[in-house]
């Protein structure tokens, strides 16, 4: 990127559209938006490639509408990996302490940290983040952030490892190269959605992120200041479309236009005369609001239902001191939050605007809207801390662990006894 062009440029790609954000950073949470577009992505089902050449043309879309309102040209850009086939595992690895006098040195982690890796490799997967949870000393059951200098003679080392597909992360790069825009870095779109939706006391307590997107909903739990699990379901609201159409015999533009205009999970919300005219295939027909709320209801029943076994399969349930925190273009539509308080019994509320990412006044109602939150989060990735346990796929284990090690997050007892 030349000098003249703003210092840090966000591209989420996701499986119905790419966004892009161009900003000027005057400060780490100051990041002034002065470009920003999205364009249709018709190359992705359900996170995936299916056509490369659709979506180079969205990204050359996206990029093209937001130089021009910038008056820049961008080369590279921070770019978000899709959640689709994560595999978010907790990891630990036990490594004797060799050194004479038994203290701890930076050898012992990167031991610790190569172990736990070792034991959880994935044929075609890489490694795309590992943040560390805790260190314990021996068979004590405290676990310290940083334990080098203390003296032992084990030292275990407890990971929350996050893995893709190697060909996730190539087609990418493939599709960017083709679009000429070169990579600053990747991160999972889970984490960028998290920083620019999140409180830090919503992290610290304990609090679920869950981003339903077109054709996932990511689920990212955090507890102590960190990332304590994630899962991704292959559920979104391109099937709450494809049930309207289905079910009303509508095409996919029609359903997709009554959802967004009277789309409702709450049926206490809608009127019982409440009716709708669509534009059927067979031609024009009236609905009820109700009748168009039980087929949309019906799946959010089934994303719910998915979420809450997640998470109490997983434990994390009883640790949600703030509930959950909803995202994502089909969070947005009416009753949501209040359904999602029902079927999980915790508190809910829709994400924090990311106060840290903002424009001028003509442009803050569009950055606001959900489809953006994922980019403004990958802008403030590019200035956080957080950044620090996106692993860069050529980088070795050392260098990793001296920037593991500069994060200064305490874990909350809790954090432990999760695992």
């Amino acid at each position: 990127m030349s000098e003249a062009v703003p210092s840090v440029v966000a591209i989420d790609i996701g499986t119905h559209k790419v966004t892009v954000l161009i900003g000027k950073v005057h400060a780490p949470d100051k990041i002034e938006v002065i470009g920003m577009s999205h364009a249709r992505n018709r190359g992705m089902s359900k996170g995936k490639i299916v056509s490369l050449d659709k979506v180079v043309s969205a990204i050359k879309n996206a990029v093209q509408e937001a130089e021009d309102q910038a008056e820049c040209r961008i080369n590279s850009a921070w770019v978000s990996i899709p959640s689709t086939d994560l595999r978010s595992f907790y990891a630990s690895g036990r490594t004797a302490i060799t050194n004479a006098d038994g203290s701890i040195s930076t050898n012992e982690v990167v031991r610790a940290l190569e172990l736990a890796k070792t034991n959880h490799l994935i044929p075609d997967y890489y490694l795309a983040s590992a943040v560390p949870l805790g260190f314990a000393v021996d068979d004590t059951d405290e676990w310290v952030h940083n334990p080098i200098g203390f003296t032992g003679q084990t030292l275990t080392g407890h990971y929350q490892l996050m893995m893709l597909p190697i060909s996730t992360m190539q087609n990418l790069d493939k599709a960017l190269k083709s679009a000429g825009i070169g990579v600053e870095k990747m991160v999972i779109s889970a984490l960028a959605t998290a920083e620019a939706s999140l409180l830090k006391d919503e992290k610290e307590y304990g609090v679920c992120l869950i981003d339903i997107g077109a054709g996932t909903t990511n689920i990212a739990v955090y507890l102590g200041g960190h990332l304590a699990f994630a899962s991704t379901l292959p559920l979104g609201g391109e099937h709450v479309t494809r049930d309207i159409a289905a079910v009303l015999q509508l095409t996919t533009d029609e359903a997709e236009r009554i959802k967004h205009l009277h789309g409702c999970v709450d049926h206490s919300a809608i009127k019982p005369d409440h009716m709708i005219q669509v534009q059927g295939i067979d031609g024009p027909q009236t609905i009820s609001r109700i009748e168009l709320a039980d087929i949309i209801k019906a799946r959010y029943d089934e994303i719910f239902d998915r979420v809450y076994q997640e998470l109490n399969t997983n434990g994390a349930l009883a640790n949600l001191y703030h509930g959950v925190v909803l995202t994502g273009d089909a969070s947005q539509i009416e009753g949501a939050v209040s359904h999602a308080r029902r079927k999980l019994g915790v508190s809910a509320h829709l994400g924090n605007p990311p106060l840290q990412v903002y424009s001028k006044d003509e442009l803050l109602a569009a950055l606001r809207r959900s489809i953006y939150t994922t980019a403004s989060g990958l802008l403030m990735f590019s200035q956080s801390e957080a950044q620090e346990s996106v692993i860069d796929e050529n980088q070795n284990t050392s260098s990793i662990w001296k920037r593991m090690v500069n994060s200064s997050n305490d874990l909350l007892s809790n954090l432990k006894n999760f695992f």
